[in-house]
């Protein structure tokens, strides 16, 4: 028995590690080691990241492109101030927009512009078109009610862009769980039945605008007219406009009778990936109109519009552009 406070002769060499000796090989080696795991952890910990920053973009895209538009900002105009009838009164006679003043004898020429009231087999594109003017842009300031009967949203084509393999069958998962009709029970009621000036104005195209129709000539590529049982029915195709940082209602020729999706919709509303997203665009094609009109009081009674809009955008060193058919019906009361 060895007593306390007494060490014996090795105790300290036997507690103590035997170390391999130093050399210059065996430092290189785990110099070398170390060097590669720590190339392995910041291979796999940035490719998992880039996954991880993709995977939230693809979601929130997605999330853009269906956003419930009751939740965007409203900007109405009170179309019973008589600037904004104005607006109105001027758009349906000459198809310009108000306070335009930049050509010399501007009200000259509309007030020349003949009103078209009735149509006929003779009527050309030009009066055809007039006359949609008249006619849509009533619905706002004089219809009792507007009701959306349904909101549809399609495929209408797949994605492009360098997105991986696997992002892209997911986000064309979560595009096809998104299609098909909207459930109008999620909108707030006044966007499915709008009867008061702001949310008449807030709900039917040109949304959020006092007007209805900016179309020119220059913006369809046709206009024609069926008649039936005291019915105009009215087809408008518009032009194609190409994906754009500055689309905004009123401006290219979708912009001018659509409710077209603005590149601010989709920054505001991109949620934790608005600081990945750049370079925003979108675009609108296959723009289509028809209503009918009764042709005795000239007043709309259903319209159906329908356009495919395309989301394109870079992030994370992608680029994504996605295109959506979406289609609106409604029925006006007078």
């Amino acid at each position: 028995m060895k007593p306390k406070g007494i060490r014996l002769k090795g105790d300290s060499q036997m507690s103590k590690k035997v170390k391999e000796p130093s050399t210059p090989e065996s430092r290189a080696e785990k110099l070398a080691n170390k060097q590669m795991l720590r190339k392995t952890f910041t291979s796999t910990f940035f490719k998992a990241f880039a996954v991880c920053l993709a995977t939230l973009l693809v979601f929130s895209v997605i999330y853009i492109a269906f956003v419930n538009p009751s939740k965007m900002r409203l900007t109405t105009v009170n179309p019973n101030d008589s600037a904004a009838q104005g607006a109105v009164v001027q758009n349906n006679n000459s198809n310009t927009s108000s306070g335009d003043t930049s050509s010399e004898g501007g009200d000259a020429a509309a007030s020349e512009t003949p009103v078209v009231t009735e149509l006929s087999e003779s009527s050309s594109q030009a009066d055809i078109l007039a006359y949609f003017n008249t006619a849509i842009n009533k619905v706002k300031p004089n219809a009792k009610q507007i009701t959306l009967n349904s909101e549809v949203n399609s495929p209408a084509g797949g994605i492009s862009g360098n997105l991986p393999g696997t992002l892209t069958s997911m986000a064309d998962s979560l595009i096809e769980q998104n299609m098909g009709p909207k459930d109008l029970s999620s909108l707030d009621p006044g966007m499915v039945n709008a009867t008061t000036t702001e949310q008449k104005n807030a709900m039917f195209p040109v949304e959020n605008e006092s007007w209805s129709s900016k179309l020119t000539a220059d913006d369809i590529s046709s206009a024609a007219y069926t008649e039936a049982d005291g019915k105009y029915t009215i087809t408008i195709m518009v032009k194609e406009d190409a994906p754009s940082t500055d689309t905004a209602h009123g401006s290219g020729h979708n912009g001018k009778v659509f409710s077209v999706i603005m590149p601010s919709i989709v920054t505001d509303n991109a949620g934790p990936a608005a600081s990945l997203i750049k370079d925003v665009k979108t675009g609108h094609k296959d723009g289509k109109i028809v209503v009918t009109v009764d042709k005795e009081t000239g007043n709309v009674e259903t319209a159906t519009y329908y356009f495919v809009w395309t989301l394109s955008l870079k992030a994370l060193g992608m680029e994504v552009s996605i295109p959506f058919g979406l289609e609106k019906n409604f029925t006006i009361s007078w």
